[in-house]
């Protein structure tokens, strides 16, 4: 099913995208004739595509999966650590990819992919990301270098293959000071050694501390936004499509061409 409604609510999306453009067409020639016309048709798909965001057009596409509730609990303390990081990495999926970019302290560019970021303050504005460490106990490239130049630049990637492909390449363990980048010959944007060109948006941070995770080798620095990264001055309020990882390696488009709209939280007054 959600395949379809992807597919539907994406023709919709260009369909309503063409007719705005046509309205603009007219407005420059001053024919209003039609206008009329066109602002009809986009509030008819508009009405539509709520109607596949919220579940009404669901009898429309017949595939959905049984629903099992969880009713087996297995408890997260016996599990090995690879069949741990598989349940956990496939029920709290997908998660946006980000192909973190940063300095060392002799000027050297890192790449690194990343799923851990979140964002846990927007008053100040903070995100947390999760570090690991090598087999060999060594740091992170990334976590190094925000401790030394205390900057870095959060790529967010469009739903591409590419983009895939950027993230399987970065991916890959290089000596320290040696670019990802490289791999690939990725372009970033001018004056921007950091920002990726391929990039649909950014996210640029500053390191503000770290704290060590109990019984683990992990580290969670708390990363203050500095600024963000954008194609126009315009905030995408109905969101990006963005590389997402779901389970362990595998990568894929999100959102998946559905949403519906929560404002419970916003109580009586909306803000």
């Amino acid at each position: 099913m959600t395949n379809e409604r992807t597919t539907v609510a994406t023709f919709l999306r260009k369909c309503n995208e063409y007719a705005r453009a046509s309205i603009e067409r007219k407005i420059a020639r001053e024919e209003p004739d039609e206008i009329a016309r066109w602002e009809a048709y986009i509030e008819f798909n508009e009405h539509a595509l709520e109607e596949i965001a919220n579940g009404t057009l669901d009898r429309w596409f017949t595939d959905a999966p049984e629903h099992i509730p969880p009713i087996h609990r297995m408890d997260a303390s016996t599990m090995e650590h690879v069949e741990r990081s598989t349940w956990l990495n496939n029920v709290l999926s997908p998660r946006p990819v980000v192909v973190a970019a940063t300095l060392d302290d002799k000027n050297r560019r890192n790449l690194a992919p990343m799923t851990s970021v979140m964002a846990v303050s927007t008053a100040p504005p903070y995100l947390t990301a999760s570090f690991s460490v090598h087999k060999d106990g060594e740091l992170r490239d990334t976590l190094r270098n925000l401790r030394s130049t205390g900057k870095a630049i959060l790529n967010v990637l469009p739903a591409t293959p590419l983009s895939a492909a950027i993230v399987d390449s970065t991916a890959t363990p290089l000596p320290h000071g040696e670019d990802e980048g490289a791999l690939m010959d990725l372009k970033t944007v001018e004056g921007e050694t950091l920002l990726l060109e391929e990039s649909v948006a950014a996210i640029e941070v500053h390191y503000v501390e770290e704290h060590p995770l109990p019984d683990a080798v992990a580290i969670v620095a708390i990363l203050k936004v500095e600024a963000i990264w954008f194609g126009s001055n315009t905030p995408p309020l109905g969101g990006i499509d963005v590389l997402c990882q779901h389970g362990r390696d595998d990568m894929m488009p999100s959102p998946q061409g559905w949403k519906q709209r929560v404002e419970k939280h916003y109580g009586n007054q909306r803000k």
